[in-house]
């Protein structure tokens, strides 16, 4: 190359600032026009004249003098950026060198930090999926969720509320109502029951959606007595109507009765949308009373700012119809309200994703920490190389420099190792948290995942690469020269700062141990919850009657009768019943009620219990202690007869704590002017609202006062559960059962069936699966708080040999020796420790509320912690210790 091209940097090459460019440009200026006045003052020109007659010559002085100074800048800037590029082209080839050199180092660096990138970017996923992204539905911050507020209680509303909302309302562009339900779909062959749901016809235009094919809704279909349609989601479309185009304006057959299809639904749905296999127009009829609440409604503010006069509106009309109800609900306190749409859809997981995402940070903060201290003893060892380095002229900030370049380049690969995790991650995550945490469906690696990745990766090389880089850099050359690796004690500050690393990584791990802990001994509190009852050999499953062939008394009551008689006969089977719920946390119905000896006040809130309703078997069934009067027989919920109810210890305790239930009478569901209903026996307590709710009590009812049709006209079924009490394993007996059920109508689906047991473990797969998710990352910060510790000990152990060496050849004892090294590192555990514990009992506070049984501050849990910690810590400084004081002393001196 010639010896101006700018790629190489000439040895008297400077850095030149933008001044000193300009002052270089004017020198040469000054000295071009001196030149051409001292010719003119040599053809015999005065001085002066000679002056101006150059300056005229020159021509523009100023424009020159820009354009080269332009010029000048112009090239500096590319000879510099040449020579950084080249100068990070070099560092960077050098230090892949030097890492290739340390394997062991570079894969420990990369895994672990690669780890933490990893793990963060898909916990941040899914917070940015469900908590961060906006609604997939147009201009979704003006989509709200109006609910009736009866604090501490947020209900739904009913068809009485939703209709004069409909009428009475100004601030909103467009409301719209839904509830979902289960629905019977057979094709002649298969029966299978579908999730469905009954929405206006404004549910689809209020969400700006619309079929791929067909129509939507329109106010014809809404009309009670118009023919029945249906839009079907696009999986459903594909999986059970075979995909075919022609399939609008064809009937398909739901709950036993005919109803057109006039569209499918886009493939890619909003999170409401998720899951529902077919949509009916809602056709509601007016109401008789005021109840009951089954009805999700939804609006659409006219403008973002509108929302608190929306509001008060709300309150407005509630205040003004309640008179016109008072007969059927008498909590005057209760008024409506809203709140974005997006509360309702996300619902109550900020306190989980936080948990998870502080965890899976925690651990990445971990990693970097850890990096940080494997380098900052490669750099240690490296200090008379850099020494060099800084000796034939290299400075600081080049030699930082280089250094980061080398971080970089473990960040970079730590980030593949993330990005590899991060892509499986995601799509495990999807399938790990459907079900049980919002939005599933729309985590993807976006733009913010992705920009989120790159900030993880610079400042993992920072965090990582900085501490060990300006430390390595520092002190007088003399000295690092002087140094000679093998025998050198090591450097007081470097000794302080792994100590306070290392230190950091236990502080930084014992929160998240005890964090999980607690989890772990709540989840064992939840196991040993006691539902009430033996679990063992219960199967159960749902069946629906259409009311299309089973809208009369008599079909129903005879088919109900017909299949307890088979089912009750099949080999294997014990006990046969029905009921409207299922323990553990499967609850048929909330329902309030007034008890005459305790009656509420005018305009108070009425108490409300979970009443299920069940056959008289199934007490017997399930084995409940009848503790006083009498369960429920075939003569309880007839026509004309007395209304009565069995209740539960809980609940006898909860409202008659001195004296018994029996006899007492009620009225439930808000009516005054009902009979009475009498309380005739009390039995043993059964979980229906969740294994960690408190026990308040339940109401059974005769499954026989269940009113045939649900108040929504659109050929909504009967809905039961089956209870089998089986003497063999229920999976040997199901067969059986589910031939009973086609023998009687080949169109009825009995779907999810489950035992009990299996419903108990269903539900504690959340808790299961946090406590899981937050203790892999807390071993993962003790593995990695582990290493740290061992290592600084072997760093210790290596860089003192000479000393141990010396004090065992004086006689000291290997019990000594070994003490004096061990507490080396257990003061730096025990101080991490205790900083640990300190920081959990702040932390804790924040998880009480997914705790069961156990106490945010549990000591047996914090002291089993420490006492993990110590013990193995203990163990990882024991092994370098003592691998140094069974070495010969002789040989280690000798070769010093």
């Amino acid at each position: 190359m010639g010896e101006h091209d700018p790629s190489r940097r000439p040895f008297w090459h400077l850095r030149r600032r933008p001044a000193r460019v300009a002052s270089d440009v004017d020198e040469e200026l000054r000295v071009h026009l001196e030149m051409r006045a001292e010719e003119l003052r040599a053809g015999g020109m005065a001085p002066e004249a000679a002056q101006r007659e150059a300056l005229r010559r020159f021509g523009d002085l100023e424009g020159t003098r820009r354009y080269c100074r332009q010029q000048s800048i112009g090239k500096e800037k590319r000879v510099q950026r040449s020579l950084m590029f080249g100068d990070l082209m070099a560092d960077v080839r050098i230090s892949l060198r030097g890492l290739l050199r340390v394997r062991l180092l570079t894969l420990a660096i990369v895994a672990t930090v690669g780890v933490g990138i990893g793990a963060t970017t898909v916990i941040f996923s899914g917070i940015n999926a469900a908590l961060l992204r906006p609604l997939p539905y147009p201009a979704a911050e003006r989509l709200v969720w109006i609910y009736t507020d009866a604090p501490p209680n947020k209900f739904r509303f009913s068809l009485a509320d939703y209709l004069a909302l409909q009428q009475q309302q100004t601030h909103f562009d467009q409301i719209a109502a839904y509830t979902d339900l289960a629905m019977a779909f057979s094709d002649g062959v298969t029966a299978e029951r579908l999730r469905g749901r009954v929405a206006s016809w404004t549910y689809l235009p209020l969400l700006g959606i619309r079929p791929v094919m067909g129509r939507p809704f329109t106010a014809a279909d809404d009309r009670p007595g118009s023919p029945p349609a249906a839009i079907v989601s696009h999986g459903f479309w594909q999986r059970r109507l075979g995909g075919r185009a022609s399939i609008v304006g064809t009937t398909v057959r739901l709950d036993g009765k005919d109803h057109l299809v006039i569209g499918v639904m886009p493939a890619r749905v909003g999170p409401l949308e998720q899951r529902v296999d077919v949509f009916v127009a809602g056709r509601w009829e007016p109401p008789l009373r005021k109840g009951p609440f089954f009805m999700t409604v939804l609006g659409r503010l006219r403008t973002q700012s509108g929302r608190a006069a929306a509001s008060a509106e709300l309150r407005g009309i509630n205040r003004r119809i309640f008179p016109l109800w008072r007969a059927s609900y008498q909590d005057s306190k209760a008024t409506w309200a809203l709140a974005d749409l997006k509360t309702r859809v996300v619902g109550d997981v900020r306190l989980m994703a936080g948990l998870a995402l502080g965890a899976v940070g925690l651990v990445w903060l971990l990693a970097c920490t850890n990096a940080s201290n494997l380098l900052i003893a490669r750099v240690t060892g490296r200090r008379r190389e850099l020494a060099v380095r800084v000796a034939v002229g290299a400075s600081r900030p080049r030699i930082v420099r280089y250094l980061l370049v080398e971080s970089g380049l473990l960040a970079a690969g730590a980030a593949a190792v993330g990005i590899a995790l991060a892509w499986g991650g995601v799509n495990l995550l999807r399938n790990f948290g459907l079900g049980y945490f919002p939005r599933v469906e729309e985590i993807t690696l976006d733009g913010t995942v992705l920009w989120l990745l790159i900030g993880l990766t610079a400042a993992s090389g920072l965090l990582f690469g900085l501490i060990p880089a300006l430390h390595g850099t520092g002190g007088p050359v003399d000295d690092s020269l002087r140094t000679l690796g093998r025998s050198t004690t090591g450097n007081r500050g470097v000794r302080r700062l792994r100590r306070l690393l290392v230190g950091g990584q236990f502080a930084i791990a014992t929160p998240l141990l005890v964090v999980a802990g607690l989890l772990l001994a709540s989840l064992n509190e939840l196991k040993r919850v006691d539902v009430g009852f033996d679990t063992h050999n219960l199967l159960t499953g749902a069946i629906l009657l259409p009311a299309a062939q089973y809208g009369e008394p008599g079909p129903v009551a005879a088919f109900w009768d017909e299949l307890r008689r088979q089912v009750a006969v099949v080999p294997g089977v014990t006990g046969v019943a029905f009921a409207d719920g299922r323990p553990p946390d499967d609850v048929g119905n909330i329902n309030n009620f007034n008890l005459e000896e305790a009656p509420i006040s005018a305009g108070q809130a009425e108490p409300v219990a979970p009443w299920v309703a069940v056959s008289p078997e199934y007490f017997g069934v399930l084995g409940l202690a009848l503790l006083e009067g009498r369960v429920l027989t075939d003569r309880d919920g007839v026509a004309d007869g007395p209304s009565v109810v069995v209740v539960d210890r809980a609940w006898a305790r909860r409202f008659f704590p001195d004296g018994s239930a029996v006899g007492k009478r009620l009225r439930g569901g808000g009516c005054t002017a009902c009979p009475w209903t009498t309380v005739v026996g009390v039995v043993s307590d059964v979980k229906y609202e969740g294994l960690d709710r408190p026990d308040e009590g339940t109401v059974y009812t005769p499954i026989a006062e269940r009113p045939l049709t649900f108040p929504i006209e659109t050929g909504t079924a009967r809905f039961r559960y089956l209870v089998v009490r089986t003497g063999a394993a229920p999976s040997t007996v199901l067969p059986s059962v589910r031939h009973v059920i086609r023998t009687l109508d080949p169109e009825l689906p009995f779907s999810s069936v489950a035992t009990i047991d299996e419903l108990i473990a269903e539900s504690l797969q959340r808790p299961r699966s946090l406590s899981l998710l937050v203790g892999a990352f807390a071993l993962t910060a003790l593995a990695l708080s582990l290493f740290g510790i061992y290592g600084m000990m072997a760093y210790y152990v290596q860089q003192h040999l000479k000393e141990i060496s010396i004090r065992l050849a004086l006689g000291g004892t290997s019990g000594a020796v070994l003490r004096l090294i061990v507490g080396q590192g257990m003061r730096v555990v025990v101080s991490g420790v205790v900083m640990g514990l300190l920081t959990a009992v702040m932390l804790t506070r924040l998880v009480a509320g997914l705790l069961f049984g156990v106490a945010a501050i549990d000591p047996f849990t914090f002291a089993a912690v420490a006492v993990l910690l110590l013990a193995v810590a203990l163990l990882a400084c024991l092994v370098p210790a003592s691998r140094a004081v069974h070495l010969e002393p002789a040989a280690i001196l000798r070769n010093e």
